[in-house]
Parts: structure tokens; C-alpha cells; sequence
């Protein structure tokens, strides 16, 4: 999955719906700049000047903003993506 895509994934009922991905972030003050490239998030390492992927111990701190079939953002954890 990259941005841009449509997914599939649970909302907050537990329903799955589709959206399409606007956007990745994450709540670590460290991953300031991010991209998502084949379903793998990256984030901006300023110590090598290079995007990197996130580490796995930090994974369940990245979230994607989807864009519904009502055209409202919702934030989902990665995890809920099917």
C-alpha cells in the first residue's frame, strides 16, 4: 500500500469500510518527515540524511489518515488495515 491507495479497514464500530490513504504520521517527535512505500513506513533519519524504515519496536506508533467514501479524514492505526 502506498498513498494514494484505497484499503480496506475497521472503524471505530468494528465495521470494515474503504478509504483512501491521504497521509502516514506517527506520535514520536523523532519522525517528523514520513513516507509509506510498499505497505513499509519510513521516516526522515536527519543522521543519514535518508529515509529509513520504522523500527520494529515502534511500529504501533504509526497511524494513516484515510479519507472515507463521506469524504471525512479518519486516523487509523496501521494495524487495522486489512
Amino acid at each position: 500500500m502506498n498513498i494514494g491507495d484505497i484499503v480496506k479497514y475497521k472503524n471505530e464500530y468494528g465495521e470494515t469500510v474503504n478509504g483512501t490513504i491521504t497521509e502516514i504520521s506517527s506520535d514520536m517527535n523523532s519522525y517528523e518527515k514520513m513516507e509509506l512505500t510498499n505497505g513499509v513506513p519510513h521516516y526522515y533519519s536527519k543522521k543519514l540524511s535518508n529515509f529509513v524504515p520504522v523500527k520494529k519496536k515502534n511500529i504501533n506508533s504509526i497511524y494513516i489518515t484515510v479519507e472515507n467514501s463521506a469524504g471525512k479524514n479518519e486516523y487509523i492505526f496501521m494495524k487495522n488495515v486489512i
